[in-house]
């Protein structure tokens, strides 16, 4: 079941999204991101963001267990000025594979035609091949390819699907 992020899930969420920076990132971001230091940033970033309330957060939950977190807005590209982004999507490594970020992705989807948006962009670190397959399984295509400097050191590609 898909739910509004909550104060109460807010560390589980911390906990998946370390989780995979470490296990899926590893070898080709920065390696100071994936260290406890970088873990802790990463929390303190997200428990900022959740406080602020800058991007609309939910969760998947199984039998009260939050296995997931989807967030997303508008986009900062200014190149994309009027688009939706899908800013974060994490499933926790033992379920993925089970269609959750499928279902995720598709609610993104519909609340982004919902809104009257046109146009949704996700970004990806290009070495990430499975999750640029699934992007592109889902009908988006690359649009743009950069490299992203401090702190990733990585190159990003930006994925683009139009809608409505």
């Amino acid at each position: 079941m898909i739910r509004p992020l909550e104060e109460k899930d807010i560390d589980t969420i911390c906990g998946i999204v370390n989780e995979n920076w470490k296990n899926v990132y590893s070898g080709y971001v920065n390696p100071l991101l994936l260290n406890s230091d970088g873990c802790a940033a990463r929390t303190r970033r997200l428990k900022t963001d959740f406080a602020a309330r800058r991007l609309s957060e939910y969760v998947w939950e199984e039998e009260k267990r939050v296995l997931a977190m989807l967030s997303f807005g508008d986009t900062a590209d200014a190149d994309m000025a009027g688009a939706f982004e899908i800013w974060r999507i994490y499933v926790a490594s033992q379920f993925q594979g089970k269609g959750i970020g499928k279902m995720l992705m598709d609610f993104a989807e519909q609340k982004a035609e919902e809104q009257g948006y046109k146009e949704i962009v996700i970004w990806a670190f290009k070495n990430n091949h499975h999750a640029v397959s699934f992007y592109k399984k889902r009908g988006y295509s690359i649009d743009k390819e950069e490299y992203l400097s401090e702190p990733y050191f990585s190159m990003g590609i930006r994925l683009k699907k139009n809608i409505g």
